[in-house]
């Protein structure tokens, strides 16, 4: 949708202003209003045209009727479902303030780095937020085995009050969709995926914990984990999970977090933190009691200092690329942009932010080649025997 068809009506609500817009979806920030004049600003995640009737509007019911479950302070809220003029959509919480990696860019691009215990902060919120969607329950009264998938920067967005809450569900996996029928593609950003999940093998709640210590990572050090020229490298490393403690990077980083993180991102999941919550106890009892009495204020203040250096960027008529999250509430202005169409395989390595609508694993491919190779090696070897045999 072209921003200069903004303001219109999508049902009950009023679409302001587009926020994000990715492969398949675009986010808006919108507001819901009655008869009585009550107004409430709220963020519209929409599928794209192009995906209406896809695979990707059950994926988003599915992401609605999981994420309406998930009431917690660290997890954005989600309110509605709805289905206006061929329009699927969710109606979500509109969090005023950006996300973790717009906090990192801009911090780097002034010379500046996060004080650790202020990423420690962040995390360990994150981790509550991920501690309870990893024991939601159905209605049965049973775990329904939450793993959210895309834990990175770009889905942990601060608010300007403070306030650290987790986004975007939107390819989370449960018991329910274990049986999905791409169980062997990769979903997700290669940046923060845990091993097995570059694998494309079974996840369980630990992987997200590795992912969260990849996000803790890189906001100590202000730097990207990883490094490739291509996705196929890029997966490799990711495989090969091999982090560096973060005072190598940033000296001044503490060993209690360069030992948080390590266990985090350890390369076999038995080595990590058994739940979201024993990491996030572990990050606060580094920070001290009542850690966020004093860091919550700190980040807000933060936030408000980035907010107010970007608003004359975002005056009206000013030019800033729409931000390329799959779900989120940056509060950088958008101004139009082609919506790019569904293709199969979206990413970027240039600027660290791939998301992946879907690609094979390799692994299968892998383990071919590996056969074949035996199998010829064999081959030519019985032909070496046959011909030494015949020549005596």
């Amino acid at each position: 949708m072209s921003p200069s068809a903004l303001p219109r009506p999508l049902g009950r609500y009023t679409l302001l202003r587009r926020l994000a817009v990715g492969g398949m979806a675009e986010v808006f920030l919108a507001k819901a209003q009655n008869d009585s004049g009550f107004e409430k600003r709220v963020a519209i995640k929409s599928l794209h045209a192009l995906a209406e009737g896809s695979d990707e509007a059950p994926s988003l019911a599915a992401e609605a009727k999981l994420a309406v479950r998930l009431a917690h302070p660290n997890i954005v809220q989600t309110f509605d479902l709805g289905h206006e003029d061929g329009t699927d959509f969710i109606v979500m919480e509109y969090v005023e303030g950006l996300d973790a990696q717009s906090l990192v860019d801009v911090l780097r691009g002034e010379g500046r780095l996060l004080p650790p215990a202020l990423a420690a902060f962040i995390i360990a919120e994150v981790c509550r937020g991920l501690d309870h969607a990893h024991r939601c329950e159905g209605e049965d009264g049973r775990p329904v085995g939450v793993i959210h998938r895309d834990v990175s920067p770009q889905n942990v967005l601060l608010s300007a009050a403070g306030e650290v809450k987790l986004a975007d569900f939107g390819i989370a996996k449960t018991k329910a969709r274990a049986s999905d029928p791409d169980a062997r593609v990769i979903k997700g950003k290669y940046f923060y995926m845990s091993p097995e999940q570059a694998r494309a093998d079974p996840l369980d709640r630990r992987s997200d914990i590795y992912s969260a210590g990849v996000v803790l990572w890189e906001l100590l050090t202000g730097e990207r984990l990883h490094d490739a020229p291509d996705v196929r490298t890029l997966l490799e490393r990711v495989r090969r999970a091999d982090v560096p403690l973060p005072s190598v990077r940033r000296p001044i980083v503490p060993a209690v977090l360069d030992a948080i993180v390590a266990r985090a991102t350890a390369r076999r999941p038995a080595e990590r933190y058994p739940d979201a919550a024993s990491m996030a106890r572990e990050l606060e009892t580094h920070l001290g009691a009542e850690a966020a009495l004093r860091w919550r204020p700190e980040l807000a203040s933060l936030v408000a200092a980035i907010r107010a250096g970007a608003s004359e960027a975002c005056r009206p008529g000013a030019s800033s690329p729409v931000p390329r999250t799959r779900d989120g509430a940056s509060t950088r202005c958008a101004p139009g942009r082609a919506t790019p169409g569904p293709a199969r395989l979206r990413y970027g390595l240039a600027d660290g932010r791939p998301t992946l609508a879907g690609l094979r694993s390799p692994a299968r491919a892998d383990a071919a080649w590996f056969w074949w190779a035996a199998f010829g090696t064999c081959a030519v070897a019985l032909l070496a025997i046959a011909w030494f045999l015949h020549g005596a």
